[in-house]
């Protein structure tokens, strides 16, 4: 089945698919694959070449998708979190060459993994010093 067909049958009725009442205009998608959690077929894994970025102990996995169907090869590359440049640059090198158009959102959906895995700052006790005051 090709992934236009595909698409158009489970675009609106999917089960990783979240409407709210009030706005039809917008929906979101849970999809393990979809670097905006936007509906659209851009983002979504049923995209022939889709493009997915997932958090591991010690930085993210980047998967890209080799065709539709889920029995085709998929390539995985683990970035460890030598930093934050290194995990972009990581991410720029491997989507730019494959699917350029998602470049921005795969380097936003890295840099939200990484905030979420850093360790926040150490904070020094505030230290609260007194003038020398003669008595």
């Amino acid at each position: 089945m090709s992934a236009d067909i595909a698409w158009l049958l489970t675009r609106n009725t999917a089960s990783y698919l979240v409407k709210r009442k009030g706005n039809q205009e917008v929906q979101f998608s849970r999809d393990r694959g979809n670097l905006l959690n936007k509906n659209s077929f851009k983002y979504s894994s049923v995209n022939p070449k889709a493009v997915y970025i997932a958090p591991v102990a010690t930085g993210v996995t980047i998967t890209t998708k080799r065709g539709s169907a889920a029995k085709q090869a998929t390539q995985t590359k683990t970035v460890a979190h030598g930093g934050r440049r290194i995990v972009s640059a990581s991410i720029k090198k491997i989507v730019k060459g494959y699917r350029p158009d998602l470049l921005k959102a795969a380097l936003a959906r890295g840099s939200r993994l990484l905030d979420v895995q850093d360790d926040k700052k150490k904070r020094f006790p505030k230290i609260i010093r007194k003038k020398n005051v003669k008595a």
